[in-house]
């Protein structure tokens, strides 16, 4: 019978090691939804722990409990906004979300600060005022960052329920509806999104252009490291074996 080499069982032994310990000792492992933060960009999270450390520098921030990451990076046809409770490490919530019509089809690609443009904005921003509109139960968006998105207000670039952003309208057509900027949901998620990040908590939206805003693109430092560093695990985990 042929002989194992000795290397190769050590090999192997560390790997399972390695698994083994993401899976009992990664905070984001026991979330809600196990493995949620895996397909969001690193980059994305790393910008995000970022703008939630410039917003509470700033003191915007009334909630500072939860983060809301959306990733326009990710085809819409994804589930790409994620929020964090930031005290316990859990994914509280994934779910999809429309971009802006004149953003792009499937994939956004156009980011716009100016009214009448149709465009979904990035940035920092913080959740608003609770209302009941056009749209149903919504929720307006205060944008944190002059020139990038604080028009977001006066443009009513708010959190609403649509039926274009259902898990049934996405699989018939490949594709979630668009929105006139708006972050539109599905209405099956719209409380329990309002429940989570009301009263003044952090929204991020990432895409490719954030790479220019010198609010997020820099290194960590200080509590942005340590909590970059908890939150990426799972991203990790999905890059070494996912």
């Amino acid at each position: 019978m042929k002989k194992i080499n000795p290397l190769l069982c050590v090999f192997i032994s560390a790997i399972v090691a390695v698994i083994v310990c993401f899976l009992l000792f990664s905070p984001i492992c026991h979330a809600e939804e196990r493995g949620s933060l895996r397909g969001l960009s690193p980059t994305a999270l790393k910008y995000a722990v970022n703008a939630y450390h410039w917003a509470l520098s700033h003191h915007a921030v009334r909630n500072n409990n939860v983060l809301t990451i959306v990733d326009f990076s990710k085809p819409s046809y994804q589930r790409r906004l994620w929020v964090i409770n930031l005290e316990t490490r859990r994914v509280l919530m994934k779910t999809y979300v429309a971009q802006g019509r004149n953003s792009g089809a499937v994939y956004a690609t156009r980011f716009s600060n100016q009214p009448g443009s149709r465009e979904s904005s990035l940035g920092i921003f913080t959740t608003g005022d609770e209302y009941s509109g056009a749209h149903g139960k919504s929720m307006r968006l205060n944008g944190l960052e002059a020139g990038i998105n604080n028009n977001a207000y006066t443009r009513e670039i708010v959190v609403h329920p649509a039926p274009y952003v259902t898990p049934q309208f996405i699989k018939q057509t490949g594709y979630a509806g668009r929105s006139w900027g708006c972050f539109a949901l599905n209405p099956a998620r719209i409380d329990q999104f309002m429940r989570l990040t009301h009263g003044g908590s952090v929204l991020f939206a990432y895409a490719a252009p954030e790479k220019q805003d010198p609010h997020v693109n820099h290194v960590n430092s200080g509590a942005s490291t340590h909590l970059f560093a908890e939150l990426s695990g799972d991203s990790l985990f999905d890059r070494l074996f996912g």
